[in-house]
């Protein structure tokens, strides 16, 4: 049975990595409160970190759905039975067969909790729009880190929300003294090309959840021939939002912020980026 130190180890540990993390705990068993409590830990790839509730087949079957709930940002705290939760796997590792499975494991009752980390914005560029990507990602809840190699654009005077972080550096040496994790999300706006390739050279092979880079397509197509030149590969340059933002048509460093944080929601939540009343009933009126 896991104990309290090393449930909050692996917690930690997970947060720290920028994974989520589900706690599954056996409720009932059969209708009957379980003697002890007995607790899984799955992390968002699948991977058990450790305890069991009791079975193999349950440990396998509450993993699947354990990595099924972190997948949906809206799930936090789940109370159900496996046959609730969808359809159980095939088979599995041990070469239970479904109907099997539910025979043995079909009437345990689950608690699922969900740990998830703080998403993470790093802002590459204390320039106007840095300054204005800052103010927007503050509304959602962002930890936000910005780093310029200028001391004028790092300052509170250009950021003064308290809650944000400030790295007076060089670009290199401030992203490699972070740590980028799949709750990472970079936002690469210095004041010149140069700097800007220097900053995604460095980033673009890290796991964050989003890269992007501010400029033209003719710029982004300059960076992208240096960077596969250079010998990054082609799965890594494919990640890179370049242009940056969703067209809206934004002029103003505002309106650019807010096509960047656009989407950088898109790529976190899922969408299709389509205005929503396209095809809605208003536009079918006659």
């Amino acid at each position: 049975m896991l104990s309290a130190t090393e449930i909050s180890s692996a917690l930690k540990q997970s947060l720290a990595d920028g994974e989520a993390m589900c706690i599954v705990s056996l409720m009932e068993m059969d209708g009957r409160p379980s003697p002890q409590t007995a607790r899984l830990l799955v992390k968002e790839g699948g991977a058990l970190i450790g305890g069991s509730l009791g079975d193999r087949s349950l440990d396998e079957i509450a993993a699947s759905h354990a990595v099924a709930l972190m997948k949906d940002e809206r799930q936090e705290i789940v109370v159900a039975r496996p046959s609730e939760l969808g359809e159980l796997p095939a088979s599995l590792e041990n070469g239970l067969e479904a109907e099997e499975i539910k025979g043995r494991v079909g009437d345990a009752r689950l608690l699922f909790e969900i740990s998830r980390p703080v998403s993470e914005l790093i802002i590459c560029g204390g320039g106007h729009v840095g300054q204005a990507i800052a103010k927007v990602a503050a509304l959602l809840d962002f930890k936000i880190t910005v780093i310029d190699d200028r001391t004028e654009f790092s300052s509170r005077e250009k950021f003064p929300d308290p809650n944000v972080r400030l790295i007076t550096d060089d670009f290199v040496e401030a992203l490699r003294s972070l740590k980028i994790t799949r709750a990472s999300h970079v936002v690469i706006v210095t004041r010149g090309h140069k700097h800007d390739e220097i900053c995604l050279r460095e980033v673009v092979e890290k796991p964050a959840r989003y890269i992007g880079m501010i400029g033209s397509r003719r710029r982004a197509t300059t960076i992208r021939e240096h960077l596969r030149r250079e010998g990054v590969a082609a799965e890594h340059l494919r990640r890179v939002h370049s242009p940056i933002g969703l067209d809206i048509g934004a002029m103003t460093p505002e309106e650019i912020a807010l096509a960047i944080l656009a989407e950088i929601v898109l790529a976190w939540r899922g969408g299709s980026g389509a205005p929503k009343g396209a095809d809605g009933p208003m536009t079918r009126a006659r």
